[in-house]
């Protein structure tokens, strides 16, 4: 499952449609304020996350997300200075695209950043608590 949270309708929707048309299952919110606890409690492959949302910053949920999870997150912002591009990075962010995007290309960062994902999640096995790195074991 792709969180996508967005504030903006048209730019949400349209990433919403590009993504399910390439058979991903999404989901969108327009603001930020309930997304650190679904993150905690559901399963989400991926998070594409805004950085200006109405009451809640996007770098200051990123921060939250990393205190308890590594899943991927994609920064998606019209903030496209250098030192805004150094603080998502620094702050956790998998990746960083700046709007205006090309759709195209997000697809194609959405799929690498998964494929990294998934090759991290084959080389360790959880178990509640315990946590086996299975190539070092080996």
């Amino acid at each position: 499952m792709i969180y996508v949270v967005e504030d903006d309708k048209a730019i949400r929707n349209l990433v919403l449609y590009a993504l399910s048309e390439k058979d991903y299952q999404v989901k969108g919110f327009e603001d930020g304020l309930d997304i650190v606890e679904l993150v905690r409690k559901e399963s989400v492959d991926l998070l594409i996350l805004d950085v200006m949302l109405p009451e809640k910053d996007g770098l200051e949920i990123l921060k939250e997300i990393r205190e308890f999870s590594s899943i991927p997150i994609i920064m998606l912002t019209a903030r496209d200075g250098e030192y805004d591009k150094v603080m998502g990075l620094e702050s956790g962010a998998d990746d960083y695209i700046t709007k205006p995007f090309s759709i195209l290309e997000l697809i194609s960062r959405v799929k690498a950043v998964l494929r990294r994902s998934e090759k991290k999640d084959r080389e360790h096995l959880n178990y509640g608590s315990i946590e086996i790195n299975i190539k070092k074991e080996l």
